[in-house]
């Protein structure tokens, strides 16, 4: 199960519970007061509609932020002549001029990183304090979110990085598997690939360069 999805049922857990005692101690309160017991039911409906209002207008303001947000748009468009373009190309295929959209991804994302990073470190600090089984639980949960959105915005930087083509992905293959000496499963997590086609790819690099030796050893003793 996703970290997201125990943290929603975890949350709606406490919601269930919370109620049921809302509703207990209302329950003593009237019995105490000689209170009406329609009270039981309409404070507790009252509780919960506001709880939805909340969460409503939560839920709403995150999605307008995400449709603002550079990353989460569906649709983007060249700033120099305004046709459609992806994100992750490198200059818009209409007009010539450099994708700037995506640089400002790049930093959004790099941005994000370090983010992660920092909340990671005051994890690892606060991990070594004197703490009970429930926010022991919690942090794993929140480690576990940490990490799965660290993968993601690998992933997306990565996909930005080599631009939409090939012969980049290639390229920057080649620069981790055999200058940075980075192994076929790094390689393979930053791209969302298998290993098997990171391998594939590797081949598809090798053979391209022993034919370029190839080529300019003939053209030399020519």
């Amino acid at each position: 199960m996703k970290p997201e999805f125990k943290l929603i049922l975890r949350g709606l857990l406490f919601l269930a519970v919370g109620l049921f005692f809302l509703i207990w101690g209302l329950d003593d309160i009237l019995y105490l007061t000689g209170g009406s017991k329609e009270l039981l039911t309409i404070i507790p409906v009252i509780a919960f509609l506001i709880f939805l209002l909340i969460m409503g207008t939560l839920f709403a303001v995150s999605i307008i932020q995400k449709r603002k947000h550079v990353l989460y748009k569906k649709i983007y468009n060249c700033r120099t002549c305004g046709a459609v373009i992806k994100l992750e190309e490198i200059i818009c295929a209409k007009c010539g001029a450099e994708n700037t959209i995506r640089d400002e991804a790049l930093e959004k994302l790099e941005y994000l990183e370090r983010k992660i990073e920092v909340k990671r470190s005051e994890n690892l600090k606060s991990s070594k304090l004197l703490k009970t089984r429930r926010s022991g639980k919690l942090q794993e949960i929140d480690d576990e979110l940490l990490s799965s959105k660290a993968r993601k915005v690998r992933l997306k930087k990565t996909q930005l990085i080599i631009g939409n083509t090939h012969e980049g992905k290639l390229e920057w293959i080649k620069t981790q598997y055999y200058d940075l000496g980075r192994t076929i499963q790094d390689v393979a997590n930053d791209l969302g690939e298998s290993m098997i086609t990171v391998r594939k790819n590797l081949d598809e690099i090798e053979s391209k360069d022993i034919s370029k030796n190839e080529i300019d050893g003939h053209q030399e003793g020519s």
